[in-house]
């Protein structure tokens, strides 16, 4: 999160995010959501994890600013194994979205869960391998995998944000891209059979949609417009 604050949309989630994608076409790239799968992303793309300074700032992402597109090409050209005239970048333009749902979700992280998954395979773990647009503090370790228990049904699974309600919709079942280090760019740590192990032991049953044990942080979509800050507090339940 910004020190400004992310400002969140029922209808978009959070605005400004994943507004940019690189598509794994050269021509005719989609105008409206598509499978995170079409495009370049840490699940298929070695490198794609490492941050790059876009020279955007924080009251950049109010205003309609665009990437240069040829600052991307040079960008990619960077990374092992692409082919840059086989790609076309994506700018939504901030009518939709290009997260791994196409729900106007927001993201979270229990920093308590990844210290306890820390303690239990005792090999440190850096968060943003999770690419979540909120780390939460002051939950006891997997609340969410105890709270959230059913698919979709985000209006039995409330959660407030600072006076705000937040419908839980889903845990996050993860994919290849969290074993890709954010500083390297390499995948070097098996985190999913790691995590599925590990929740195993803590006698987790798997997640609500699919039954997978390698989840890791949940989706909750907003009711209302709201400016989610640093410091704001996060509970389960009505209040």
């Amino acid at each position: 999160m910004t020190k400004k604050g992310l400002m969140i949309d029922p209808k978009l989630g959070v605005i400004g995010d994943r507004n940019y994608a690189v598509y794994r076409r050269p021509n005719d790239p989609p105008t409206e959501w598509a499978p995170k799968g079409k495009f370049l992303v840490c699940m298929n793309q070695e490198g794609m994890a490492t941050s790059i300074g876009t020279g955007l700032t924080e009251d950049d992402l109010d205003q309609d600013h665009e990437l240069d597109p040829d600052w991307v090409r040079g960008m990619l050209m960077g990374r092992p194994n692409i082919n840059v005239d086989a790609c076309s970048l994506v700018h939504t333009k901030g009518a939709y979205h290009l997260a791994d749902t196409n729900k106007p979700c927001v993201s979270f992280l229990n920093l308590a869960s990844v210290r306890w998954l820390e303690q239990h395979i005792g090999v440190p773990i850096d968060p943003r391998r999770f690419r979540m647009n909120v780390w939460v503090e002051g939950l006891p370790p997997w609340a969410e995998l105890d709270y959230i228990t059913a698919f979709e049904q985000g209006a039995q699974f409330p959660m407030q944000v600072n006076g705000s309600t937040f419908w839980c919709d889903d845990l996050c079942e993860r994919c290849r891209a969290i074993e890709q280090n954010p500083t390297t760019g390499k995948w070097d740590l098996g985190l999913q059979d790691i995590i599925a192990a590990a929740l195993t032991d803590y006698g987790y049953k798997g997640s609500p949609h699919r039954q997978k044990m390698a989840v890791m942080g949940w989706l909750a979509i907003p009711t209302t417009k709201h400016l989610l800050r640093v410091g704001d507090g996060v509970t389960f339940g009505n209040h």
